[in-house]
């Protein structure tokens, strides 16, 4: 099957934005501060924390601003007929999201004449620019000026700031789970050089690379994990991914309704590996229940938005927008951009021809 839905794609986008704005609130508690805040099944709804109910992270941010850099690529090969670096134009993107965080930018170095910092309309919707918790490896490798690759880290981190924001690769490449991984490699690896870090995000883009297309998600996981075993230090990635699917199969064996407990001994999710293994362990167990999987995977004594983040993201594609809770999507802060991103997204990848709309060039062209 190679069809591509709308409504899974704007599920894909608006899932992980629900599921970073669900677990924002209780991001540095652990599951003892969160049950008794809470009650014993955790959080079951957006509230108050830093910002009003409903507000996203910078997961949700910088998952957008990927996006972007995606749809620009695809701009200039569909409309103009030339092919542009995606990395360069990812490492544009994130500069353009560093500044929504009222951080300074500095012009890339090996690049200036290109860099345009207030190309694109996300840059002017005032909603995103503010601080949304940005992580420190992000911000730091960003203010470098530099890009790192995967020939060149520009540092040894593998946190889960590769993962959250990479799902779009896989929409953008679906099914061409090959060329997803490598993308989402490039694209992590602009700001986190450990192995671990960027092999983690190239499995979540292929996963998704196959989801768009309705492949089933084990076997999705399997066909990510062939290509995963292909590259060098490929182990601790794979390790967490199987300890996962492990845990997942002890729990249906047993028929027992997964706790906080059972996604703990998967670590807390602040790594990329293990932001993975949560997210997967999450979606395993709630493959066609959008809501209880989201609410699993954010109770936690861990990065309760970013694996949120993931496993709405995976749910949002499996299960497509008509099955997330039509409240949660009513009170998502910035919505309406979330959805037409996911909306974009499609479009692109069903445009075969040049048959953009006008609004095309203004929001991603030169």
């Amino acid at each position: 099957m190679d069809s591509v839905n709308k409504d899974k794609y704007i599920g894909c986008m608006e899932g992980g934005a629900i599921g970073d704005a669900l677990g924002a609130p209780i991001e540095f508690l652990n599951l003892k501060e969160i049950r008794t805040r809470y009650g014993e099944k955790g959080i079951q709804d957006y509230v108050e924390y830093e910002g009003p109910k409903g507000a996203f992270t910078d997961d949700t941010q910088m998952t957008l601003f990927t996006a972007e850099a995606l749809l620009q690529g695809e701009h200039s090969r569909l409309v103009i007929g030339i092919e542009k670096t995606l990395h360069t134009l990812a490492h544009h993107s994130y500069l353009r999201w560093l500044h929504t965080q009222n951080i300074l930018v500095k012009t890339p170095p090996d690049n200036a004449d290109s860099f345009d910092i207030g190309k694109g309309w996300l840059i002017k919707e005032k909603i995103l620019n503010q601080q949304r918790g940005p992580g420190n490896t992000v911000v730091n490798a960003l203010s470098s000026g530099k890009a790192g690759t995967v020939k060149q880290p520009i540092n040894n981190s593998k946190g889960c700031g590769t993962v959250m924001r990479i799902a779009p690769v896989g929409l953008v490449f679906y099914g061409r789970r090959k060329k997803a991984f490598t993308v989402a490699c490039d694209f992590a690896a602009i700001t986190h050089g450990h192995p671990t870090g960027y092999l983690s995000a190239g499995f979540l883009a292929a996963l998704i690379s196959d989801l768009a297309i309705q492949i089933p998600l084990k076997e999705a996981i399997s066909n990510a994990r062939k290509i995963l075993i292909k590259w060098k230090n490929f182990e601790e990635t794979d390790h967490a991914i199987e300890q996962a699917l492990e845990m997942a199969r002890d729990i249906k064996s047993k028929k027992q309704k997964p706790k906080a407990e059972d996604i703990e001994k998967l670590g807390q999710g602040w790594i990329a590996e293990e932001a993975i293994a949560m997210a997967l362990l999450a979606s395993l167990n709630y493959e066609n229940d959008f809501k209880s999987g989201v609410l699993f995977a954010i109770n936690h004594s861990g990065d309760s938005d970013s694996i949120g983040a993931i496993t709405g993201n995976i749910l949002g594609l499996i299960n497509g927008l008509d099955k997330i809770p039509i409240k949660w999507l009513q009170q998502l802060i910035a919505q309406n951009i979330v959805k037409e991103m996911g909306e974009d997204l499609h479009r692109v990848v069903k445009s075969k021809e040049n048959n953009m709309k006008v609004d095309w060039l203004k929001k991603y062209g030169d």
